[in-house]
């Protein structure tokens, strides 16, 4: 039973997402932001129509949700408007990998000492470990990747 009353919530919440998304589209904004704003206001913190303890149980449904986030996302995008602006948008993301590798491993390698697997290493260990970190943070990057939520 509890299952049939999760369902049709389910699918009440998708609806509503589905029509606040073309609002959030006829005001001008991309429809994931309607999508997103749904799912803020129907999850745990405002309307608690999915309660936390649902959320580690719906894994399946946020992979399949990033999926259609990330199609409406692509649908958005027009290869017209991006070609002027591929000189920008590569300086951003050069500038983005190069100030996240330097930054994370200079935080590493000045946090050496309070690593405890660090602190025994001579500096050159503690700077191909510091290098490897930097690499690490920039691959895990949500501003320069995917977002994965654990």
């Amino acid at each position: 039973m509890d299952f049939l009353v999760f369902a049709a919530g389910f699918c009440i919440i998708a609806l509503a997402a589905r029509q606040i998304g073309d609002t959030f589209k006829q005001a001008g904004f991309p429809l994931i932001s309607g999508f997103l704003f749904t799912g803020i206001i129907a999850g745990p913190h405002v309307l608690n129509l999915i309660p936390s303890q649902a959320i580690s149980t719906l894994t399946f449904v946020d992979q399949v949700s990033l999926g259609l986030i990330a199609f409406a996302a692509g649908g958005e995008l027009y290869l017209k408007e991006l070609k002027s602006r591929l000189t920008a948008i590569g300086w951003i993301t050069s500038g983005l990998v190069i100030s996240t590798f330097t930054m994370g491993s200079l935080a590493f390698f000045a946090l050496a000492d309070h690593i405890t697997f660090m602190a025994a290493m001579p500096v050159s260990g503690r700077v191909g470990v510091a290098l490897i970190a930097g690499a690490i943070l920039v691959v895990r990057s949500p501003v320069l990747g995917h977002c994965h939520y654990q």
